[in-house]
């Protein structure tokens, strides 16, 4: 694929895998949030700051961030609002219940689930018509949730490790656009299938990861196929076309030296 393209109606780019800054704004987003995570954590246990100080400097650095970096992937991925939302969310330890515990193991597996068959979608051409404003409002709600009911605050690897996934899957999605239907090529759709990362327990975010590669993989395969079939298709019609063509000319040369035969009284 070959330039950018706008498709009117959603955020669906082209982009040209074979060049290297195709990738570099994914890798330059990676790297930030992974500086970010860092940052936050250094502040928090190094310098011991404020949580409120700490909160403003995230929120200054994202916001710096977003002014400085439109790439569409950066837009997408909606910069690194959620990567630092997620690490300053999740930094409190308290006692547990059964009933949290219970509680905060649900909302995981049902915001899992629903992702998981929003992601499946792309392979099927019947979906249920949910307003995009309605999924987005569930997903707010799910991360709330889950940030109500957790009890242990999460490490600097582990958040830096979920960081760095976010990012990777959310530009995995949005490279992958042209492959996905029309409905799934928004930048809400990124943010709602990719945020589970963020937030939910280790496992379920694996088997979350899993199927999402493995869905983007199978539409990938599928379409580079269909692709090749189409060019071997009209390389069968060009080989017809030319024969067709030169065995023409061959009966137009045939039927005109039999005519100049007969004109010469030579037939």
């Amino acid at each position: 694929m070959d330039g950018k393209k706008q498709e009117r109606g959603s955020d669906f780019v082209l982009h040209d895998f074979a060049l290297v800054t195709t990738y570099l704004p994914v890798l330059g987003i990676t790297l930030r949030a992974k500086m970010l995570v860092c940052l936050v954590y250094w502040c928090l246990y190094t310098v011991r700051l404020h949580f409120a100080a700490v909160t403003m400097f995230c929120a200054s650095v994202v916001y710096i961030d977003a002014i400085l970096f439109l790439s569409h992937v950066d837009q997408a991925c909606g910069h690194l609002t959620l990567a630092g939302l997620a690490v300053l969310t999740q930094q409190h330890n308290h006692e547990c219940s059964d009933a949290g515990v219970v509680a905060l193991v649900v909302c995981d597996l049902v915001w899992s689930v629903c992702t998981s068959a929003e992601v499946c979608s792309s392979l099927f051409t019947w979906r249920v018509q949910v307003l995009p404003v309605i999924k987005v409002f569930a997903a707010c709600c799910f991360a709330c949730t889950h940030v109500l009911f957790a009890c242990t605050a999460a490490s600097m690897m582990e958040m830096i490790g979920r960081a760095i996934l976010f990012y990777i899957l959310c530009s995995l999605v949005v490279l992958c656009s042209p492959f996905t239907p029309h409905q799934d090529r928004s930048k809400q759709h990124v943010l709602l299938v990719c945020a589970p990362v963020l937030f939910v327990h280790v496992y379920i975010a694996v088997a979350g990861v899993l199927l999402l590669v493995s869905v983007h993989a199978y539409l990938i395969y599928s379409n580079v196929r269909c692709a090749e079939v189409k060019r071997q298709s009209v390389q069968s019609c060009h080989t017809l076309e030319s024969r067709s063509s030169k065995q023409n000319e061959q009966m137009d040369l045939t039927a005109k030296l039999l005519a100049a035969k007969r004109m010469h009284g030579m037939a």
